[in-house]
């Protein structure tokens, strides 16, 4: 079981977010409409497919049309997969009346209007899908047309969960936020089985319902964790998923005309965390290329003003190019500059073989730009400086750590920091001026681990509890940060414990 995990890790990070969604969602489609072929599910293949088709058409179009008028780069991608989240929102509709497919052909062009519309310096503030399900029912509230609209949400099937946990599952993985996934599921389902006992005194009878039947593990795994919407820190992502897990199953905070739905509850948790998210996309102008080790290279971009950030955290860096392949145009990469600097650089290892990504962003001259946003993570500095910190970098893990230095050099607070930095050869570490240098300005010691080289003055081999013994004693006293490749951080997070280093003092962070 381990081994098949690691294998699906290893898929996983070799797959763009987007692609990991995308096939999560078709698999999601082609499973209900082989339900549907054997009638196993109330919805036939045919009214499926006609839905399918639909959606699919109406949002590439939409997006085509939109990116046209409002001059901006899109991802086709993201417009498929918004269509297909609506698919499951809305039922499809039934061979004698394919008049109303006008529905779902408006339910989804709302959405990805949205992106445009409902947004901000170029940025989407809501759930495109949520929001396009939102405001048809508004529609219908003041179009002259008989009748109202609802979400169906027609993915709360039984027979439809092992396919959607299996599908939500992965995705999470992908993205890594299991955290507000979790406070999610658990405050909503706490929540529903209260209003069950309030309303008819029997809350365990809606157990099942709630996660078979029900939209909330839909949306938790597809929906919630649209990354363009949702806070950076795990913390707020807590507060965020837990939140939005309450309100959807309650009518307590709404006037009684109006009715709670679960696309209104996401709808309302954006806005209300909104001012928490980075709120514009970032055009930066490339400054400069230097290379920093054998085949890893420091890409310095110009700041724009108004910019805050914390030392550590990450940004999703876009750059759309002619042939793109299947790992697309979008990468996340650790902001390797201070906030306090008026650049911001990033540091980027290539192999042998390379993406069409980084063949395009080796290619980029000064004056050219990249877009960046999605501002996250929680692998940031301490905030009381007297606590003592480890670090362990592995390659261009080695990014983060850059982050820390730079910051308590100039905010001139600083934590007594041990790094140990492990490679294969001298030749491939990065930065290496950089940090001499900044053991002569802060309390850093600086240990190098060579896996392939014999040097002197350099450890040999991988990191030991010998070695983090000799170099720092005080190893339980230390908080540690973990930065490199996911076997590398589940390796000496391992190591840690086994000498006694307390799981809330480790910290972890993922390079690619």
């Amino acid at each position: 079981m381990k081994e098949i995990f690691q294998t699906v890790l290893k898929i996983l990070d070799g797959t763009t977010m987007y692609r990991t969604v995308t096939v999560g969602l078709t698999f999601l489609a082609l499973s209900a409409l082989g339900l549907g072929f054997w009638h196993v599910i109330p919805y036939r293949f045919s009214e499926q497919l006609i839905s399918l088709v639909v959606v699919l058409v109406v949002a590439l179009v939409t997006n085509y049309m939109a990116s046209q008028l409002w001059k901006v780069v899109v991802s086709m991608e993201s417009a498929v997969i918004t269509a297909l989240i609506v698919h499951f929102l809305v039922i499809p509709v039934q061979l004698t009346k394919l008049e109303d497919l006008w529905v779902i052909a408006t339910v989804v062009f709302l959405a990805i209007l949205s992106k445009f519309v409902v947004s901000w310096r170029k940025q989407h503030i809501v759930n495109p899908a949520a929001f396009g399900a939102f405001a048809m029912a508004l529609v219908y509230s003041v179009l002259p047309v008989p009748g109202y609209f609802e979400s169906n949400w027609w993915v709360g099937q039984v027979e439809l969960f092992i396919p959607l946990l299996l599908a939500g599952m992965v995705v999470v993985l992908k993205v890594r936020k299991w955290t507000p996934v979790i406070s999610f599921l658990v405050i909503a389902c706490l929540v529903f089985l209260f209003e069950g006992w309030r309303f008819d005194g029997e809350p365990l009878s809606r157990f099942s319902y709630f996660w078979l039947s029900g939209p909330s593990v839909f949306l938790a795994f597809f929906m919630l964790t649209e990354p363009f919407t949702m806070p950076p820190t795990k913390r707020l992502q807590a507060f965020y998923g837990a939140f939005v897990g309450f309100i959807s199953q309650t009518n307590l905070f709404l006037p009684l005309s109006i009715k709670m739905t679960p696309e209104l509850a996401l709808v309302l948790g954006n806005l209300v965390f909104y001012p928490f998210t980075l709120r514009r996309k970032l055009y930066l102008p490339l400054q400069a290329i230097r290379e920093i080790a054998k085949n890893t290279y420091e890409f310095v971009f110009i700041k724009p003003v108004g910019i805050n950030f914390k030392a550590g955290q990450y940004l999703e860096w876009v750059l759309p190019h002619t042939g793109a392949d299947n790992r697309g145009t979008r990468r996340y990469f650790t902001i390797a500059s201070s906030p306090l600097d008026n650049t911001m650089r990033i540091g980027v290892r290539f192999g042998e073989k390379n993406s069409s990504f980084e063949k395009a962003l080796l290619s980029l001259k000064p004056g050219q730009t990249i877009i960046a946003s999605q501002l996250g993570g929680d692998f940031v500095l301490m905030s009381d400086s007297t606590i003592k910190v480890a670090c362990v970098a592995e390659g261009i893990g080695v990014t983060p750590f850059i982050s820390h230095i730079s910051h308590m050099e100039l905010s001139k607070i600083s934590n007594d920091t041990v790094l140990f930095y492990c490679n294969n050869t001298l030749a491939e570490v990065a930065y290496r001026d950089r940090i001499q240098a900044s053991q002569s300005m802060i309390p850093l010691k600086v240990i190098n681990i060579l896996a392939k080289e014999d040097i002197t003055c350099y450890e040999t081999g991988y990191l030991t509890a010998k070695i983090i013994k000799k170099y720092a004693p005080d190893f339980l006293e230390r908080s540690w940060y973990l930065s490199g490749t996911s076997a590398m951080v589940d390796v000496n997070t391992k190591l840690l414990k086994e000498l006694g280093v307390d799981r809330g003092k480790i910290k972890r962070d993922f390079s690619s």
